[in-house]
């Protein structure tokens, strides 16, 4: 386990340097780097901890401690800022970092200046399970605090994911950023192994919590691992995906603060003439053969802010910008079926022509518009 866990050490402290010297460095990249950081020197001071090097060094007891209230804000704010690019780091966000100062300050005063061999006593004691009061409060704080930012990560990704409909017209896993929700779930394993570990601490006498302390950090070397791979393999969100104006974190604030957006708001009296323009567009140009349309590039063709078009597909025809493009497609789909031109043609290729971008999701529209397969609307037709 001793050899992961070094693995770990070392990995993190490589993908720190990869972060810092990438080029065209973006906010996430600097989040990433610190992260990557902090989990190395905290693999490496469990390290020492967890062998008898802790005999040597017993001044690196307690300091990492702390560390485990950074990971839950700095992946917060790193999946907000992947995604929008209206989100960078604020004054304001260092609030999140107050448990982490107030956990160091306290060990600062009644902990750092202790003689080694005290520390030494300390930390034997928790590994015996009797640890004191203040430090169990600690153990478990620091575990709850990973968790509790899970959950926010995972609702701002869900809200993300809402909104996806309304500026895109096409579905894949990079849009969805599956990538974000398994990176943010096995966190979420992390933080609660290690409160599990951290409860049976402080409430059970476990004679082999040194090799559990180590199970844990063999955990957090494969999230190292997970978090490296993905992260500075990935462009961000916004860059791949850019909206002008509009962006899946920010539609709902922009929709539900409409004195402040005054000026780009849809008047009464356009509505009717935008939403002809609209409509007379879809049809004769056919933009939702292109398979990447989103509404920014819709909005550009009929000369509309972005954010006017997708209030009006929402108040107006009721319905997404998915929606709406997609069911154009399959209408197109319908035609394009029984033209003698496109009989060369499978039902996947035909599709394909008609701006959908998988059988998977062609099969999965195409059924919920009209209660049939292809196959089967196919035969109905031919048997009327």
């Amino acid at each position: 386990m001793t050899t992961i866990i070094t693995i770990g050490f070392i990995q993190a402290f490589f993908f720190a340097i990869l972060a810092l010297t990438k080029k065209n460095k973006e906010v996430t990249d600097y989040i990433l780097a610190f992260l990557f950081l902090t989990l190395c020197y905290q693999l490496g001071v469990n390290y020492v901890m967890l062998s008898d090097y802790k005999y040597q060094f017993p001044h690196l007891i307690g300091t990492s401690g702390p560390l485990s209230l950074m990971y839950g804000p700095l992946l917060f704010f790193f999946i907000k800022n992947y995604i929008s690019e209206k989100h960078i780091f604020k004054p304001k966000y260092l609030l999140h970092f107050l448990p982490f100062i107030a956990n160091h300050t306290y060990n600062f005063v009644y902990f750092y200046f202790q003689t080694g061999g005290q520390k030494i006593k300390d930390f034997e004691e928790i590994i015996a399970g009797k640890p004191d009061f203040d430090i169990s409060i600690f153990l478990i704080l620091r575990s709850l605090s990973p968790l509790i930012y899970c959950i926010w990560s995972i609702y701002v990704l869900k809200v993300h994911r809402k909104n996806l409909k309304k500026l895109y017209s096409f579905t894949s896993d990079k849009l969805k950023l599956e990538w974000l929700w398994y990176l943010t779930w096995s966190m979420f394993i992390v933080g609660a192994s290690a409160l599990i570990l951290n409860l049976i601490i402080v409430f059970f006498d476990v004679a082999d919590w040194v090799q559990l302390r180590k199970m844990i950090l063999v955990i957090a070397t494969f999230w190292v691992f997970f978090l490296g791979y993905y992260s500075i393999k990935k462009t961000p969100f916004y860059r791949s995906f850019h909206i002008d104006g509009l962006d899946t974190l920010e539609l709902d604030y922009v929709m539900k603060q409409p004195e402040k957006y005054e000026k780009t708001r849809l008047k009464a009296e356009e509505v009717p003439g935008l939403k002809k323009k609209l409509l007379d567009y879809l049809e004769e140009s056919k933009p939702y053969l292109n398979k990447n349309l989103t509404i920014g590039e819709l909005a550009d063709s009929i000369e509309v802010p972005a954010y006017q078009l997708s209030q009006l597909i929402n108040d107006q025809l009721d319905k997404s910008f998915f929606e709406l493009i997609n069911s154009y497609r399959v209408q197109e789909v319908k035609l394009r079926f029984f033209e003698p031109k496109y009989r060369n043609l499978t039902l996947l290729g035909i599709a394909m022509e008609c701006g959908f971008n998988s059988k998977a999701s062609f099969h999965r529209i195409f059924k919920q518009l009209t209660n049939q397969t292809p196959t089967e609307y196919i035969k109905t037709k031919k048997a009327a």
